[in-house]
């Protein structure tokens, strides 16, 4: 009897086992359309047990021993990485096209053009110096480059407004995905068994949530014993099991710009961000949006100097009667190419000239005298404080340093003040005879004395009749290789920063294709691996299917011996 029980238990064990295997089958297939569903293959084993009486040991049926979850943990972590990588690409992506758009080049109003504009008024000009509507057009055409540098500036910074907003929208979600994925290792920890698969769902929505971390910062993932996960971003443990150290946000002034920046909640520590979204909007509105912004300020700063040293050596039709500088030195006592009188545009060494024009008598009379520059290091350095004292020997022409610290040059009465030669930069670094004020794209504007009285544009350098010498170098400046821009003229400079905003947008536009590519790849990889066939799992089917049949059919055969056994007996 002992032998037709174990028969029995065979058969009973195999039913059970491949009952069990056709469910494992079941849920499978019921997944077939879910992305996110890891396939389970049930894994079967012998049991021991049954001795023949012969001696031998053949077994005591089979079990279901264990359900594999199809996952290749390293296949993950590298999807998770080319993820991130494909929405960091795309966000720079996205970002240099809106710069692009900014820009507006090919366009008739883009700013290469309006800067060509504004320097073939010049060109006009120098024909035409007594004409009051050339003296017009190149006032306009100023000012509508100005307003072209400058909303390109509000848009541009408008768009690093939008980059702080999602970076803050981005780690509130990576935040809500930690405390979630926190949460399911608890739960995974608590309910599940090695082999048992009871937490295989869980395990499937971590991994779900893991991957779309993963898009938002650049994670690692190591398992733990306990079927937890420990998460690092860098070398910091982010969540560790059941525990979560959250992010957060502050918004921080650096280098004068607001800057959204991310850090761990709990020590507020800043996070270390290398890939992802978040990497992603933090490069496309440190590198390519404020680096737009500091190109556009280089721009004007260029245009401010070279446009100003030009001009503040030529005369207009008329002189000034008293003229304030528009640039104050942070120190009247220091040498004025010195760090501590703070000028934007460094005087040197050299000198320049002033005239004083008597008015009141026909023709009118006008004396020159060369002020010097002493900024060669031989001896104490030039000051505002001793150029005014060098200016105001000069007889009929009072100079004194303001309450603010800026050089305010006055005539005698019937007579006016003008200038030319100024081989040292000071008239322009002190805002002296200017066309440009301001120190960048924020600020740049038309010197308000121009605006008001167009006869002070300095079309001529030798205070004759038609003269348009000084409003013909200031045309040449459109092609004339300048120092300060390192041998590049104010146009190649312009169109050295859009011709970079387009390359970075093409290596950005290649930088997508490339993520997109190995993504899909790594994707491929991972589906072969967890998804499921309906190819492979109807023959799972059928193979588990027969053997059930054959199981049940064994059952029967053994189940009449039983009977005979059972009938002799009686």
């Amino acid at each position: 009897m002992g032998l037709v029980n174990g028969a029995l238990q065979i058969g009973r064990s195999a039913l059970l086992a491949y009952q069990s295997a056709l469910q494992v089958v079941g849920q499978n297939v019921s997944n077939a359309g879910t992305d996110t569903y890891a396939r389970q293959t049930p894994l079967l084993s012998s049991n021991t047990g049954v001795v023949l009486p012969e001696g031998f040991m053949p077994g005591g049926g089979v079990t279901l021993s264990t359900l594999r979850r199809n996952v290749d943990a390293s296949l993950d972590g590298r999807l998770r990485v080319a993820l991130g990588d494909q929405a960091d690409a795309l966000i720079q992506q996205q970002a240099l096209g809106r710069i692009e758009s900014v820009l507006n080049e090919l366009s008739d109003s883009d700013l290469s053009s309006l800067m060509q504009e504004f320097f073939n008024s010049f060109s006009t000009l120098q024909n035409t110096p007594h004409d009051l509507g050339a003296r017009g057009m190149v006032i306009t055409a100023g000012q509508t480059l100005i307003s072209e540098i400058q909303r390109q500036r509000v848009e541009v910074l408008a768009l690093r407004d939008e980059l702080n907003a999602d970076t803050e929208s981005s780690v509130q979600r990576a935040d809500q995905l930690a405390a979630e994925i926190a949460d399911l290792n608890r739960q995974i920890t608590s309910i599940e068994s090695p082999g048992t698969g009871a937490a295989a769902a869980l395990r499937d929505k971590r991994d779900v949530l893991l991957r779309e971390l993963g898009e938002i910062v650049q994670i690692q993932v190591r398992e733990q014993p306990d079927n937890g996960v420990n998460v690092y971003i860098g070398n910091e443990l982010f969540i560790s099991g059941g525990i979560n150290r959250g992010l957060t946000t502050t918004l921080e002034t650096v280098n004068q710009e607001p800057r959204v920046v991310v850090r761990f909640a709990d020590n507020n520590r800043e996070v270390s961000l290398t890939g992802g979204e978040l990497a992603g909007l933090a490069t496309a509105r440190d590198v390519h949006v404020l680096g737009h912004v500091d190109a556009l300020n280089g721009l004007a700063r260029a245009l401010i100097n070279e446009v100003n040293k030009v001009h503040a050596s030529g005369q207009g039709l008329n002189g000034f009667e008293s003229v304030t500088g528009a640039i104050d030195v942070l120190r009247s006592d220091v040498a004025l190419n010195s760090a501590n009188a703070g000028l934007q545009l460094t005087p040197r060494n050299g000198s320049f000239v002033l005239y004083l024009t008597n008015t009141q008598v026909s023709p009118p009379s006008r004396v020159a005298t060369t002020i010097t520059v002493n900024l060669s290091g031989v001896g104490a350095g030039e000051t505002l404080d001793s150029l005014a004292a060098k200016i105001d020997a000069v007889d009929n022409i009072t100079a004194e340093v303001t309450a603010d610290n800026k050089l305010k040059l006055t005539a005698a009465d019937g007579c006016e003040i003008s200038f030319g030669e100024d081989s040292s930069y000071v008239l322009a670094a002190l805002g002296i005879n200017t066309f440009f004020t301001g120190t960048n794209a924020q600020d740049l504007s038309i010197n308000p004395l121009l605006v008001n009285n167009q006869n002070l544009l300095a079309a001529a350098t030798q205070h004759t009749e038609g003269d348009g010498s000084n409003a013909g170098a200031l045309a040449a400046l459109a092609t004339t290789s300048l120092t300060g821009l390192r041998g590049q003229s104010l146009s190649s400079y312009y169109a050295a920063i859009a011709s970079d905003v387009a390359v970075r947008s093409a290596a950005a536009s290649a930088g997508v294709e490339s993520a997109g590519a190995i993504t899909s790849a790594l994707t491929s990889q991972r589906e072969a691996i967890s998804g499921v066939s309906l190819d492979e799992e109807t023959i799972s089917m059928l193979r588990f299917e027969r053997a059930f049949s054959a199981a049940a059919r064994y059952t029967t055969v053994v189940d009449g011996l039983l009977q005979e056994l059972l009938a002799i007996v009686a």
